[in-house]
């Protein structure tokens, strides 16, 4: 079977990314041929990779463009199915659904919320609505999308289109229960919309390593607001002294200066360290040493690939209770879940567990087991794949119905 997965980037910026790169060489290694589409990122990490502009560009031009460069590389590939990730122009979506089974995952909610995310800006909160034109008077009100009007127009246009396009996708594949309950919000049907969560890009250990020495917390992950970081450090604030904080994340001079300037006025400016992006070998080594990680996010995470990291290094998590974190993170067994946005009962929680070590190593344990059990890479390919051959034959059953259908009038005319 040839699958072409299309994305915007092709590098390990963040999960979805991290996601594909590690799902590719797995699919080729079960026999299936891997075909990657992407605008922005280095074609060298994948061995078959076409770089094609515009896939983020939402404008009409780019849209009737992009259209004509699909249909010219399907044509060239001849995919059996096409995987979908995260793109803005739907005119390479549209071209695919015209000519090959398509699916796609809900990495995010980009589909179905103009703003990708149902996240409120100014309020930190949490959109519960479906996509309508009260999106355009939150964008002025709650700052979900751009207030600039052509811009946000073209975002509520794509996700309108893809709406009343939504039967002509095989599948959606939701990486947790909560997302798949946004897709089907939004107007796709149940049966289309099949729940499967994340495999764990990290091998499991087979035990929980020793509690560090010195104790440590650690945030891994983009440093957008909605990540909040922010609640990290002003939780490390709230911890004793001799609790050190680690942030690795996407740094720039601009970003560190205000986390620095926040740590300050949280009094643990010197507890605090920031490092850039970290290889996968350095993010299995930082999690290793980590007392445990803090996932404190602010957004409808759809699941959050961060957090099986560190349960498969045998790493207990404290994180908000949001989205689809619920699904690997079992409150008292592996971690501990806290309201989001609540420095308070994060500092607690974060104190529970560096008090208690034969705690955190019980917790350790029971998220190796986590991970192996219910977010294992051979349980992921098995439903990825069987996903991808029902579609395949779906739509050779759907000809044949056609072709039959086309018969039977054929005869009826004759007759």
């Amino acid at each position: 079977m040839k699958i072409l997965h299309i994305n915007g980037h092709l590098n390990f910026q963040g999960g979805i990314e991290t996601y594909l790169l590690s799902l590719m060489p797995q699919l080729e290694e079960l026999g299936h041929s891997q075909v990657v589409a992407f605008s922005e990122g280095n074609a060298a990490l994948a061995p078959h990779a076409h770089q094609l502009n515009g896939l983020s560009d939402f404008s009409t031009k780019a849209e009737k463009a992009g259209y004509a460069q699909f249909s010219r590389l399907l044509d060239a590939e001849r995919p059996d199915v096409v995987h979908l990730h995260n793109i803005h122009n739907i005119g390479p979506i549209r071209a695919c659904l015209d000519a090959v089974p398509t699916v796609v995952t809900a990495h995010d909610y980009r589909y179905v919320c103009p703003a990708s995310n149902f996240y409120f800006r100014r309020s930190a909160e949490v959109c519960t609505s479906s996509c309508g034109p009260h999106c355009f008077a939150n964008a002025v009100v709650k700052r979900c999308l751009t207030p600039r009007p052509s811009i946000a127009w073209n975002y509520y246009r794509r996700v309108k289109w893809i709406a009343a396009n939504s039967h002509r996708f095989a599948r959606v594949i939701a990486p947790s229960s909560y997302a798949a309950s946004r897709y089907v919000q939004a107007g796709f049907t149940t049966d289309r919309v099949k729940v499967l969560p994340y495999f764990c890009p990290i091998i499991p250990e087979a035990a929980p390593r020793p509690s560090p020495d010195q104790q440590n917390i650690v945030f891994l992950g983009r440093l957008s607001e909605n990540k909040g970081v922010r609640y990290f450090i002003e939780a490390l604030g709230l911890l004793p002294e001799t609790v050190r904080g680690l942030v690795v994340g996407n740094l720039n001079s601009a970003r560190s200066e205000e986390l620095q300037s926040l740590a300050t006025q949280s009094n643990c400016h010197g507890r605090l360290e920031m490092r850039a992006w970290a290889g996968r070998d350095e993010i299995r080594s930082i999690l290793k040493n980590a007392s445990l990680l803090v996932f404190p996010s602010i957004w409808a995470e759809t699941l959050g690939i961060v957090g099986l990291e560190a349960l498969a290094c045998g790493v207990p998590v404290v994180a908000s209770d949001i989205g689809g974190v619920r699904e690997w993170l079992q409150h008292g067994e592996n971690g501990l879940l806290v309201p989001p946005k609540d420095k308070h009962a994060m500092a607690g929680a974060i104190l529970e567990i560096l008090e208690n070590p034969q705690r955190a190593q019980r917790m350790g344990e029971r998220g190796i087991a986590l991970v192996k059990s219910k977010f294992s890479v051979e349980r992921h390919l098995d439903g990825l794949v069987d996903i991808y051959t029902n579609v395949c034959g779906q739509e050779k059953d759907e000809i044949a119905k056609s072709m039959t259908i086309e018969l039977e009038h054929r005869v009826s005319d004759a007759v």
